[in-house]
């Protein structure tokens, strides 16, 4: 395990994750949820939903693309809460890391690290209605192939163009989620296979910071 000045000097990468913690020992406390807003192989900067205070001990869920990565970690520093809303911005450093999680971090780092992209996209298949904004037409039913904190792949039996914007309402295990979002590209005719729905990229426009909290959790493997 990394010492503090070497922690300190690793590379920081802009990947967000979804993130579950619960403080103490495991199947006892409350379990939290939120976002990594950067990454690290020592440790994050984490948005969390609650003010948790300096060197509190957590037991940590990084949900991944191949997986979940659990790490044991303590808070060292927390922000203040935003008059604005929203989450609760927050250090957290690793502790006690196995060679095995070591192993997942260094590939998630390597093979998302350097990308623009700083969401990571999760496999996750949910109904959703998508009703195109300024349209008169009757809402759409589809389904998403993958979601990340930014957006999501979205099949749908018809074509929206590029740029339309919609509102979405995805139909999870814990209730209806709302969001609005633009479509960012859609599969040309040569990829479509006739009879299955067409694939489009959508980008989140408007969502919020609850409904951002409750995709983390239909996300993240329970903790």
């Amino acid at each position: 395990m990394p010492d503090a000045p070497k922690r300190r000097q690793s590379a920081r990468y802009l990947i967000q994750l979804p993130i579950l913690h619960r403080a103490g020992q495991p199947g006892h406390g409350k379990v939290g949820v939120g976002w990594t807003r950067n990454l690290c192989i020592g440790g994050a900067c984490v948005e969390l939903a609650e003010q948790l205070q300096k060197k509190t001990s957590l037991l940590a869920r990084l949900q991944t693309d191949r997986g979940a990565i659990d790490v044991e970690a303590q808070v060292v520093w927390a922000g203040n809460p935003s008059p604005t809303g929203g989450g609760i911005l927050h250090g957290v450093a690793f502790a006690e890391v196995t060679p095995e999680q070591l192993q997942s971090l260094q590939t998630l780092l390597i093979a998302k690290g350097e990308t623009r992209q700083a969401g990571v996209r999760l496999p996750l298949e949910l109904a959703v209605t998508c009703q195109p904004k300024d349209q008169i037409c009757s809402p759409l039913e589809g389904q998403t192939g993958n979601l990340s904190r930014g957006g999501l792949l979205l099949r749908l039996p018809l074509v929206l163009a590029l740029d339309t914007e919609v509102e979405l309402t995805l139909h999870t295990p814990g209730g209806p989620l709302t969001a609005e979002g633009k479509i960012v590209w859609v599969d040309p005719p040569e990829r479509r296979t006739p009879g299955e729905q067409i694939r489009h990229g959508l980008r989140f426009t408007a969502i919020g910071w609850s409904t951002t909290l409750s995709l983390g959790l239909v996300l993240a493997e329970p903790l």
